[in-house]
């Protein structure tokens, strides 16, 4: 398939089924949960999408082939902090589910539909973008323009 030949778009509700699918692939690629974990998680993916998607505060693009197979997806929450005086509007743009089927990797489609997201959030004036990106990924991000940020701690749950 040529890459050209693959077009990028807007996801939309009817969307939903494969947004949920490329999520999947990604966190069994993470291996970060197990199969019965990830049975759950789909219907709680697919309930937040629909919901999200209208009220635009989870926006995705998506690859296309030409025969409507959905390939590829990204997707952006746009969150609101305080305002520090680098960036006085507070908003910060947060790139996520960014997954490409196994058959279409490394054919320039995760490129492209990051620059889609990213010329989305440069049209909404989102200065800030962040992203947690695995190892693989890294490389791709680091190209276009984002840098390793090391200060992040994380709480999971109570103790």
């Amino acid at each position: 398939m040529v890459e050209n030949e693959i077009a990028i778009r807007p996801a939309t509700t009817a969307d939903i089924p494969d947004m949920v699918r490329l999520r999947r692939i990604m966190f069994e690629a993470m291996e970060e949960a197990s199969p019965a974990e990830l049975d759950t998680a789909e219907g709680v993916w697919a309930s937040y999408f629909a919901e999200a998607l209208p009220s635009q505060t989870f926006c995705g693009w998506l690859a296309v082939t030409p025969d409507g197979q959905v390939v590829s997806t990204c997707g952006v929450v746009i969150d609101r902090h305080p305002p520090t005086p680098h960036n006085l509007s507070g908003r910060i743009g947060y790139l996520m589910n960014v997954v490409t089927e196994p058959d279409y990797r490394r054919q320039g489609l995760a490129r492209r539909i990051i620059q889609a997201a990213l010329r989305w959030l440069d049209e909404q004036g989102i200065q800030r973008v962040t992203l947690h990106a695995t190892e693989s990924g890294q490389p791709l991000y680091q190209s276009l323009g984002f840098e390793p940020v090391t200060s992040e701690m994380r709480r999971t749950g109570s103790k």
